[in-house]
């Protein structure tokens, strides 16, 4: 059960359920969905609350957030509000999403707090994929790396490629430069990318949020 009331949130910001859906980065009927009492991600409770469209009569008490730490959710204490990541959208997945593109175009984008310091961006899944550590509306939260100096086998990555952001748990491909991108879910085939191919920008997942 909610203890927002989503829809009265809405009527006085006068906004319809497809301008609240594009503010959150959501579908409208993501949005009917919570104004019949479905489940609002913590995610974006607290991107309601950090651009400013949770009035100050319908703030809640923080609820414990659950950071990544060794692949398990662990509880997490209430963050700190300097902690702010840009929100990346779905729209903006198909984008070159190096660091110069975030330093350039982060005042464009939502933020949402962070539970670590050092995220360069955040993104919300869409599926359940990546395994129960990585749930379905979940935020991810995601710092720049080298690959050339280490790559942590096993572990979920976001790598911007020409054809858009691919998020993945990352293994050793069966040929030298290759990286391995699979999923827990069977119905994706995991895949092999050259990693030696230019302009790719590689990311390392360091935190994931969500409702328990």
């Amino acid at each position: 059960m909610n203890t927002l009331d989503i829809r009265k949130i809405r009527k006085s910001l006068k906004l319809t359920q497809n301008e609240l859906a594009e503010k959150l980065g959501v579908h409208y009927k993501t949005i009917q969905n919570w104004e019949k009492g479905g489940v609002i991600p913590e995610s974006k409770r607290i991107l309601l609350r950090s651009i400013g469209l949770l009035p100050a009569s319908q703030h809640e008490a923080e609820a414990p957030l659950t950071p990544l730490a060794n692949d398990k959710l662990v509880e997490y204490l209430p963050i700190p509000s300097a902690s702010l990541t840009c929100l990346l959208p779905l729209a903006a997945r198909t984008l070159e999403i190096s660091i110069t593109h975030i330093r350039e175009t982060a005042h464009t984008y939502e933020k949402v707090q962070s539970p670590v310091s050092g995220a360069d961006f955040a993104t919300v899944l869409s599926d359940d994929g990546l395994g129960p550590e990585f749930p379905d509306g979940a935020t991810v939260y995601f710092k720049h790396i080298d690959p050339t100096l280490f790559i942590e086998w096993g572990k979920v990555h976001a790598i911007s490629t020409k054809n858009g952001l691919i998020i993945k748990r990352l293994s050793p491909g069966t040929e030298p430069g290759n990286l391995l991108c699979s999923c827990a879910d069977p119905q994706f085939d995991p895949f092999e990318i050259d990693a030696t191919q230019p302009d790719l920008h590689f990311y390392k997942a360091i935190a994931c949020t969500s409702v328990k």
